[in-house]
């Protein structure tokens, strides 16, 4: 699923709308009833790890700006949500995994719930406001156009990304949301000190997190200390600092543990800074054959049985 930069750089483009009133919906959600936003005002939009946020009120008062008919979305065939390209965003033609798979290989973290969906058509009253937005593996947010195929699918048809949400409002413009799930909530429940990208974000609350006794792998993708980080951030910050992902974190020194955290800041903030300046991402074992040292890049799926998915790690041969 698209990770904490990238969420961010969702945010940066929604943030032109808000103050704008939703005049039209649509969508293939089954889960959400699209209507039910139509009339409604974007206030605010918030993002926290890798969770999108949006207030919508029933403000009256406020005065719709004058638009024209917004376009209509493709007229295609709702398809499997998972197939939208995340080029809006600035991303790169899809998140697959090393060897070239488009299956999800993120574990599910501890303290992160990716299954919940939108109980009800519409907030109730002074409750429920805010439309929380979790993203699948090609998740995105497209402004002003739509998502169009780049290649047959395995049945040979050019189907075009069916948005799971349209909103269009008063300015003329619309987003398109893709491969996403949505839920509303009374407000954003977060915390901001597990937040890689946050001003608030703990070191100290990481650090202890990391002195578990078991994989750093599986820390660094506990949303509950880490938010935003997914597969992407994990195998560049472990690469970049020299630690294997199966190593205990109980069995790394102080200062190892310090240079690992200063690696997920790092990265994150340059991939972050990246994206709002057009360059492209650049990364040193993620979907890479060698390393910079010249080293096969091997993949490994590991953990329990009864977890849904697997996470990936990287392996480096010696020389």
């Amino acid at each position: 699923m698209p990770e904490g930069p990238l969420v961010r750089k969702f945010h940066h483009l929604i943030s032109p709308f808000v103050g704008q009133q939703v005049v039209k919906t649509g969508g293939s959600s089954k889960k959400l009833q699209p209507a039910g936003l139509q009339s409604l005002w974007l206030q605010d939009t918030q993002v926290h790890g890798k969770k999108l946020f949006l207030r919508f009120d029933p403000d009256e008062e406020m005065e719709a700006p004058g638009s024209s008919p917004p376009p209509e979305p493709p007229q295609k065939e709702a398809q499997k949500e998972g197939a939208a390209d995340p080029k809006q965003a600035g991303e790169p033609s899809g998140q697959k995994t090393p060897d070239g798979s488009s299956q999800s290989a993120e574990l599910n973290p501890q303290g992160e719930d990716e299954s919940e969906c939108l109980e009800g058509d519409a907030p109730a009253g002074d409750a429920g406001r805010w439309l929380r937005v979790s993203f699948g593996l090609f998740g995105s947010v497209w402004v002003n156009e739509f998502s169009r195929a780049k290649k047959a699918n395995k049945r040979g048809d050019w189907r075009d990304p069916s948005p799971r949400l349209v909103l269009y409002f008063g300015g003329g413009g619309f987003l398109a949301f893709y491969n996403c799930q949505m839920s509303w909530s009374s407000s954003p429940v977060v915390t901001p000190a597990c937040d890689i990208l946050s001003e608030k974000f703990h070191r100290g609350q990481a650090l202890e997190a990391l002195g578990q006794a078991q994989p750093v792998c599986y820390t660094l993708l506990d949303q509950r200390y880490f938010s935003g980080l997914g597969n992407i951030i994990k195998n560049e910050v472990l690469y970049r600092a020299g630690i294997h992902p199966l190593s205990l974190g109980s069995a790394l020194s102080a200062p190892r543990r310090e240079a690992l955290v200063d690696h997920v800041v790092e990265f994150s903030t340059a991939w972050l800074q990246g994206k709002f300046q057009g360059r492209p991402q650049h990364t040193q074992v993620y979907q890479k054959e060698q390393c910079p040292a010249g080293h096969q890049v091997m993949k490994e799926a590991f953990g329990p049985p009864a977890l849904p998915a697997v996470i990936l790690t990287v392996r480096l041969t010696k020389s």
